[in-house]
């Protein structure tokens, strides 16, 4: 048998397998069409609990009303508990929230920097009483896409007690302001690095649709 066709049928087993369903999928898509949001990750991380993410989120922040949660956790017992909290393994959470005209119009890129924790020099020095210290930035990016929706990405470190942790934050608003999305994904700082090329495919696979 020539190479040519050891080719074809080395190509043909790999087809009837993925047919079949023999070879692992590479991602986990999680998608809410509803808003148009969209990211993926690895199989090994699995689901967290959607009622008790949703229980411990509320309907609601000060930024908005939440339209949809997921989170998904690396961790052999995935827990909401994971999120900004010492982790070993990666988590991630998005989000995406409905916001009213007020909040709206006090949408900016600094307020969506400090979504989630004190990130901006104002925010971090008005919550130095909630003893947060070890603060670096990694990364601090202005995004838009070709639909005109734009956020900010961040990466930065916090000590959260036990551990220096490293948070990945990308926050997006669509081309009308009525929405905002939000993707976060952490772990402690060595396991940041050890998983950097897996965390950047999820974090580099978040998009939004646009429009209203």
């Amino acid at each position: 048998m020539g190479l040519r066709q050891i080719s074809r049928v080395a190509a043909l087993i790999i087809l009837g397998l993925l047919a079949a369903g023999c070879v692992a999928p590479q991602y986990t898509y999680v998608t809410d069409s509803s808003d148009s949001a969209y990211f993926k990750v690895p199989p090994s991380w699995r689901e967290v609990n959607e009622s008790t993410l949703r229980t411990a989120e509320g309907s609601a922040n000060a930024d908005g009303t939440y339209l949809w949660s997921r989170a998904y956790d690396a961790a052999a017992k995935p827990s909401v508990g994971d999120i900004d909290a010492p982790t070993q393994k990666p988590i991630a959470l998005a989000s995406v929230l409905s916001m009213s005209s007020t909040e709206r119009n006090d949408v900016s890129f600094d307020g969506m920097r400090d979504l989630l924790l004190p990130v901006t020099a104002a925010a971090r020095k008005a919550a130095a009483a909630d003893h947060l210290s070890g603060f670096a930035s990694l990364s601090d990016q202005v995004i838009t896409d070709s639909h005109n929706d734009r956020g900010i990405h961040e990466i930065f470190n916090y000590d959260v007690g036990t551990s220096l942790e490293t948070f990945d934050l990308t926050v997006m608003t669509n081309s009308t302001t009525t929405k905002l999305y939000f993707l976060l994904v952490q772990c402690s700082a060595t396991c940041f690095v050890s998983n950097y090329k897996q965390i950047a495919a999820v974090t580099g696979s978040f998009t939004i649709g646009g429009g209203s």
